[in-house]
């Protein structure tokens, strides 16, 4: 018998942990534990597989693989296309990366983080962007997400995503205000087979002109929601408030509803950019901020989850779902969180400025981090991932946030929101160590047990929350914010399997094995000691 990998995969390694299987339909980048990986290896088309020196075990797993698609038996002598074949390479492992590839804006919005109007960042030439795609695909990058500034307002925008389809690398993600995205754009991606999840800008209901600066912008807004929701693209939609749209959260829900987005991000403007020079008079009081959260957050449990919705680190319900849960609640509240990395985010989802700049995330855009960061113009992805002042951020674990942060050092809830959000902190006046006043205020005054009081449930499990955002992903779209989590901090060498053993472990207890698009969330874990499994790979972790 001979068998062959299925077209829509690829086996990829990276830095650390060298065997992943890569689905190239949807970009993603999943990890495999060694005897999976070994048994998609001999899925070469020439190699026989019934041969006597193949043990049992690894024959069982060829032919479990088959029956779920990942392989089928062939003729002898198909040949593997090269493109599928193992490719590994030196850069550590991304799940997506969000890429600016302009800081040019053609809206004079009030809250921009980048001052995209005046160019800030400007923009790298076309030859530079086509370098950095070449970057992307030495490092073995599965899916990029595209944003500004406007990206449509570049004349060669098309030639950077042709360059991405041309090395395999997914488009998964377009951050637009919309005003662009005619029937003629739309018809332009249809052409490559490409739909994108549109994630564009709605500030609300009798808000959105005020905060973009222009007059009729909201319903040029409205009308590209709906031209792309009819056009049959996922729609994403975030929103930012300040004092002058949080009473209109509720009349915004509706109308988000009826025009039929998957998924719904509401957060405070952040005090970068434009907005830090003269929003501070117009920000939402915290607490009508999380009293407004804990209403919507009720109101959609109620309404069936119509779309997929996170309030800040408040509430998120995964869509079509009762189940819900904290984001602020990062991590297990017990002490061993204190290896953990303060963000896992961004350790998977690494951010590139306007100016070729590798940033941990796009609030940092402005702060004292963004001096320090390596230039893809200078260096290269692989490199920077690796070592540089981008990994030392990225790198940074709780007990390096408690040693430098004494409030939260001595804080009852340090071992669950672990000082909360870097960039947040920095934004909100401190510095990198520095406490997220969000996350303190949702702890210190009960947010958490007024939820679950207010939901009349107890929050969900992490894997629970995984399986619920499968769900919702079978039905029209990947829904939004989700992300392969891998958190690298380790247990001790002798307790530890290698970092290959990361993802199909253990698939009985699980029931994920090698079913690509339900193993949404991973990291390490330390293992049960009655199971004998050391480095258990758990999907746990929401991206927040």
């Amino acid at each position: 018998m001979y068998v062959l990998l299925s077209s829509r995969y690829a086996l990829r390694g990276w830095h650390g942990l060298p065997f992943g299987l890569h689905d190239r339909k949807s970009g993603r980048n999943l990890l495999l534990d060694a005897e999976s990986f070994h048994a998609l290896s001999l899925c070469d088309g020439s190699t026989p597989i019934l041969f006597p020196l193949v043990p049992a075990p690894l024959i069982d797993r060829v032919k479990s693989h088959i029956r779920e698609g990942l392989a089928q038996i062939c003729e002898p002598g198909t040949a593997l296309p090269d493109d599928q074949a193992y490719r590994k390479t030196e850069s550590r492992f991304t799940d997506l990366v969000q890429w600016s590839i302009t800081g040019k804006y053609n809206l004079p919005c009030r809250h921009c983080y980048m001052d995209a109007p005046k160019a800030k960042y400007g923009e790298l030439s076309t030859r530079q962007c086509l370098e950095i795609v070449d970057q992307f695909h030495a490092a073995n990058v599965g899916r990029v997400a595209l944003t500004g500034g406007e990206p449509l307002v570049r004349r060669d925008f098309w030639q950077i995503v042709d360059a991405l389809i041309e090395k395999g690398i997914v488009l998964s993600q377009l951050y637009t205000n919309g005003v662009l995205l005619t029937d003629q754009t739309l018809a332009e991606f249809e052409r490559r087979a490409l739909r994108p999840t549109m994630v564009m800008s709605f500030d609300g209901i009798g808000s959105h002109d005020w905060v973009r600066g222009v007059a009729g912008a909201e319903d040029k807004a409205v009308e590209a929601i709906s031209r792309a929701v009819q056009a049959g693209f996922p729609v994403s939609i975030e929103t930012a408030l300040y004092k002058g749209n949080l009473r209109r959260l509720k009349a915004t829900y509706a109308l988000l509803k009826e025009l039929g987005i998957i998924s719904w991000k509401v957060s405070r403007m952040m005090s970068t950019g434009a907005w830090a020079r003269k929003g501070d008079q117009m920000d939402a009081p915290r607490q009508a901020l999380f009293d407004a959260y804990l209403e919507l957050g009720a109101h959609h449990h109620r309404d069936g989850a119509p779309f997929e919705l996170a309030l800040g680190g408040l509430y998120y319900g995964p869509k079509g779902s009762s189940l819900w849960m904290s984001p602020f609640n990062k991590f297990s509240g017990q002490a061993d969180a204190a290896k953990q990395t303060a963000c896992q985010s961004c350790r998977l989802h690494p951010y590139i400025m306007a100016d070729g700049r590798l940033l941990p995330c796009i609030p940092m855009t402005g702060s004292q981090v963004e001096q320090d960061m390596p230039r893809l113009t200078e260096t290269t992805l692989s490199r920077g991932l690796r070592g540089s002042a981008y990994f030392d951020r990225i790198d940074t674990r709780l007990d390096q946030v408690f040693v430098n942060n004494r409030g939260c050092r001595s804080c009852a809830h340090r071992f669950k929101c672990g000082g909360g959000c870097r960039a947040a902190a920095m934004t909100a006046g401190t510095d990198y160590f520095g406490a997220d006043p969000d996350a303190c205020f949702f702890f210190r005054n009960g947010y958490d047990e007024k939820l679950a009081r207010k939901l009349k449930s107890s929050p969900a499990s992490p894997m629970e929350i995984a399986r619920a955002r499968h769900a919702a992903s079978l039905s029209k779209a990947p829904a939004a914010f989700i992300g392969s989590q891998i958190d690298r901090s380790q247990p001790p060498a002798s307790e530890r399997r290698t970092a290959s053993a990361m993802a199909f472990q253990d698939r009985r207890r699980f029931g994920l094995a090698c079913s690509l698009s339900q193993i949404l969330c991973w990291r390490w874990r330390r293992c049960e000691a009655s199971r004998g499994v050391m480095g258990n790979a758990m999907p746990l972790y929401l991206a927040g």
